[in-house]
């Protein structure tokens, strides 16, 4: 083995200079300048061929979306705010004969996609009982029919009288064409305050 790779040194030792070249380098046959090889032009069809597909796709779902949009969801709301109208000053303590009336702003939206008559029912309780409905009586009602789309923001002046933990409950009841008669939609808000 030794004598082998000896012998191919001294072989290429004897070569000439452009003959040692020659020898060493691989034959590649490479394109003209500008020319483009099979290769190239393949990678060319196939990132056109995929560009295509994802603009057909795309285009097909943009017309989808458009020729059928996505169900719009049916709600109504209630809630209440501050005196000036915002949510930030809510009442957590009175003292009776000083700050124990005062104003809240109730408002009620309508997101059914019809026309609709909402009952609001003011109630008080002392914050242990039930909600959904509470079975105390309301203090006050108020009724409007709201179109779709339609908010209604009223006023209401509440007083306590009584010392010790208050709840005001605020329960929306909706018109049933069935029944004939208003029934609790589910939705309600509360405030708790303490009065000394």
């Amino acid at each position: 083995m030794k004598t082998d790779t000896l012998g191919f040194f001294m072989g290429w030792h004897r070569l000439k200079k452009h003959q040692r070249k020659k020898f060493m380098e691989k034959k590649v046959k490479r394109p003209q300048k500008g020319a483009k090889s099979v290769s190239d032009l393949d990678e060319e069809k196939m990132v056109t061929v995929t560009i295509l597909i994802a603009i057909v796709i795309i285009a097909g779902l943009l017309i989808y979306l458009t020729l059928d949009p996505a169900p719009k969801e049916s709600f109504t709301t209630i809630y209440y705010l501050d005196s000036e109208k915002r949510t930030e000053n809510f009442p957590e303590t009175v003292v009776l004969g000083v700050n124990n009336t005062f104003s809240l702003w109730v408002g009620v939206e309508n997101h059914n996609g019809t026309t609709k008559a909402f009952s609001v029912e003011i109630k008080m309780d002392d914050g242990k009982g039930d909600v959904e409905p509470s079975p105390v009586e309301p203090i006050e009602r108020f009724e409007r029919t709201l179109l779709d789309e339609e908010v209604w923001e009223f006023q209401v002046t509440i007083n306590i009288d009584q010392l010790g933990s208050h709840r005001i409950i605020f329960e929306l009841l909706s018109f049933d064409d069935a029944k004939n008669n208003f029934e609790f939609s589910g939705n309600w808000v509360s405030l708790s305050l303490e009065a000394i």
